[in-house]
């Protein structure tokens, strides 16, 4: 018998995706903004090309000493003129005293600038000797620089250099962050070392958690559900919850069940990472809808498919000595294919029902509807299949993450609204203690702004578990 259930899990984009880095990439540090174009620059790179480019400029030991002569002998010259002028002020001074004070203070002045070069002479050539001609350690363009655009203004590097192929650009998307200071940011995606994007598997398994534990939390967490303000820590609730949904029950005390965790049947659930993909990322602007200030992002454009490894372990499962510690009960039925999709199905219908009835409440939400509608459809087609649509990632909504309504309803409204007061979930002590039955929780969504107005929903992927071959 396979130690291992092993599936192709497939996932393709409805619309874009942002799973976060936790990197947040700043103007003139990690990019620049030509002509409506934002260019991802790889910093030490811009700065080596830079270094290189000014030490190429830089003159060799004899053509610098060269340099040094030639002014020395401007200056003795320069010198020399003064020494006369001085002389003829002496002999024939202006009748009129302001303008001959005037020339005495100019030819003062005169002498002082001579000395003070001829100073600045003696101490580049002290320098020379010293150095052997290599000059200084940090170009002084480079210590006086702050930014990219700075480089560009030292011309030690030009517009030129930000093309396809060059060492100094990553990557480069169409437009540019709607904050225009000069503090801009953009909220990076997830990329591997060489920069091309990829699905986190620990993104794809919390998923899978958050669609199970929706499906099964009204028929194994009843208890929980009925006393989850009684108490005063959110994080322990919860773990009371996930306990109820995903623990097996223990059979018996055993050695080998060190921690309580290793009763979690998900840990018997593996996601790999993605394969990546050779593809750019989308730069996006986001609002929190309906009133809220603009996010820039990088994001995974909609119509990408990734592919990605599903093993289900099946030894806690079929082992007769793994089932005498812990009992699994009809987890294993509950983890195959069919049975996965359609809990993802169901999870799907009811947020995008959800989802469809908040925004049709606001008129400049026309494509977001449309966009549901479509999406709607698509779920109808999937029935009987083992595909399931779902939101992942950044911006996907605190709905997809989160228990949602089954924490509501008639029976539990009053107690999600103390819940809300009591843990304070909207973030605000205010509103949360505002907070009263029937409100909509969340009020907000974030959204994918075009040309002004609300184009799309964030991180909505479909999933198809495969057989693998071989």
């Amino acid at each position: 018998m396979p130690i291992n259930h092993v599936y192709r899990l497939r996932i393709e984009t409805i619309s874009p995706l942002c799973v976060l880095s936790g990197k947040t990439l700043l103007k003139e540090i990690d990019f620049t903004v030509i002509n409506k174009m934002t260019y991802v620059i790889d910093s030490d790179a811009a700065l080596e090309v830079a270094l290189q480019r000014w030490l190429e400029r830089q003159p060799s030991p004899e053509q610098r000493q060269a340099e040094l002569s030639a002014r020395e002998e401007k200056l003795q010259q320069r010198k020399q003129r003064n020494i006369a002028e001085i002389a003829r002020f002496e002999q024939s001074p202006p009748r009129d005293p302001r303008k001959a004070a005037k020339e005495e203070q100019r030819l003062a002045t005169e002498a002082e600038k001579i000395k003070e070069a001829f100073a600045r002479l003696r101490k580049e050539r002290e320098e020379l000797a010293a150095t052997g001609g290599v000059g200084p350690v940090v170009p002084p363009e480079l210590l006086r620089n702050s930014g990219f655009s700075d480089l560009l203004e030292s011309k030690l590097l030009t517009p030129d250099d930000l093309t396809v192929g060059s060492p100094i650009v990553r990557y480069a998307y169409a437009g540019q962050p709607e904050v225009k200071s000069e503090y801009s940011a953009i909220l990076a995606c997830v990329k591997n070392p060489a920069d091309r994007l990829y699905l986190p598997g620990s993104s794809l398994k919390g998923a899978l958690r958050s669609v199970l534990a929706w499906a099964l939390a009204s028929e194994r967490a009843t208890r929980q559900l009925q006393t989850y303000t009684d108490e005063r820590d959110n994080r322990r609730v919860a773990r009371q919850i996930e306990q109820a949904i995903f623990y097996g029950r223990k059979v018996r005390n055993d050695q080998r069940v060190s921690h309580d965790m290793l009763r979690d049947v998900l840990r018997t659930v593996h996601v790999s990472d993605s394969q990546p993909i050779a593809q750019s990322p989308l730069l996006l602007q986001v609002r929190v809808f309906p009133r809220g200030s603009p996010i820039a992002v990088e994001a995974i454009p909609a119509g990408v498919t990734f592919t990605a490894v599903l093993q289900i372990e099946q030894y806690p499962f079929t082992n007769r000595d793994a089932r005498a510690i812990i009992d699994f009960g009809d987890w294993a039925q509950r983890l195959q294919p069919a049975a996965l999709a359609a809990s993802g199905r169901q999870r799907a219908q009811g947020l995008i029902e959800s989802e469809l009835a908040f925004f049709k409440r606001h008129t400049a939400a026309a494509e977001l509807v449309r966009f549901y509608d479509r999406i709607a459809d698509r779920l109808r087609q999937l029935e009987g299949t083992t595909a399931f649509l779902v939101p992942l990632g950044w911006g996907a909504g605190w709905r997809s993450k989160t228990l949602d309504n089954r924490l509501r309803g008639e029976q539990r409204e009053e107690a999600f609204v103390q819940a809300v007061k009591q843990y304070n979930m909207k973030l605000n002590r205010q509103r949360s203690e505002r907070f009263q039955p029937g409100d909509a929780f969340p009020a907000t969504r974030k959204v994918i702004m075009r040309n002004g107005q609300p184009w799309l929903p964030l991180g909505w992927v479909c999933v198809t578990i495969e057989e693998r071959n071989g």
